[in-house]
């Protein structure tokens, strides 16, 4: 690499929360022991299972964590927006591999370094360490939340094709609901709190806004995989 590229990918790394307070001069020296990869959209760039000998990060652009079932099937488990690094929960079990297939949502720049390079700064750099510890952890915290929302999947998935039939009726992302939250629940067979869960957790998430019996649709993706995952 050129050392003006070198330098702009330092410069967002910066941004990253595993480089927060981190000297830029060491980061300097970890971009130059790496490779880049460059992406157009809709490139798989790991596929799930994949070993995962490196540490991945994103540098520019965006991606989407999926997984996809044996008919074909996808759902997005995760919206990756750069900077930020890849698969940090996984990369040092005892057989790590991708967990997810990893896929450009637009055009996009990866660093590659060897794990074991990454290592040895990890071990000379306390605040590296500190943060990328951390870093694990908030994707520990994720990863649980998302098997939360998972394990709601037959209830998010009779919202979600709720959402998208009134969404196809409409032509629009905002659309209003035909019927109240009490009717909605007996005619998806469950309980009122248990699908006002569903629409609060899917808010959290940023799929949806709510405001009374009107719901704007933010992440239409994300509403039509899970829609129409079996």
């Amino acid at each position: 690499m050129k050392n003006e590229e070198v330098e702009r990918i330092a410069h967002s790394l910066l941004q990253c929360a595993c480089f927060e307070s981190v000297n830029s001069q060491l980061i300097i020296e970890l971009v130059r022991l790496g490779h880049t990869e460059h992406y157009e959209p809709k490139e798989i760039i790991r596929t799930r299972g994949e070993e995962c000998n490196e540490t991945l990060f994103l540098v520019d652009g965006e991606a989407f964590g999926l997984f996809t079932n044996p008919d074909g099937r996808v759902l997005q488990i995760d919206h990756m927006f750069a900077p930020k690094l890849l698969a940090s929960a996984t990369m040092f079990s005892s057989h790590s591999k991708y967990p997810v297939d990893v896929e450009s949502a637009s055009e996009s720049l990866f660093l590659s370094i060897p794990k074991e390079q990454f290592i040895k700064f990890l071990m000379k750099d306390e605040t590296l360490l500190k943060n990328f510890l951390q870093y694990i952890s908030n994707s520990f915290e994720f990863v649980t939340d998302r098997f939360y929302e998972i394990t709601m999947k037959n209830l998010v998935q009779k919202v979600c094709a709720y959402l998208c039939q009134l969404m196809d009726q409409a032509n629009d992302v905002v659309v209003t609901m035909d019927m109240t939250k009490e009717e909605l629940a007996r005619e998806f067979g469950a309980t009122r709190p248990a699908l006002s869960r569903v629409f609060t957790e899917l808010e959290k998430l940023g799929v949806i806004e709510t405001e009374g019996k009107k719901v704007k649709i933010i992440d239409q993706r994300y509403v039509r995989d899970y829609a129409y995952m079996h």
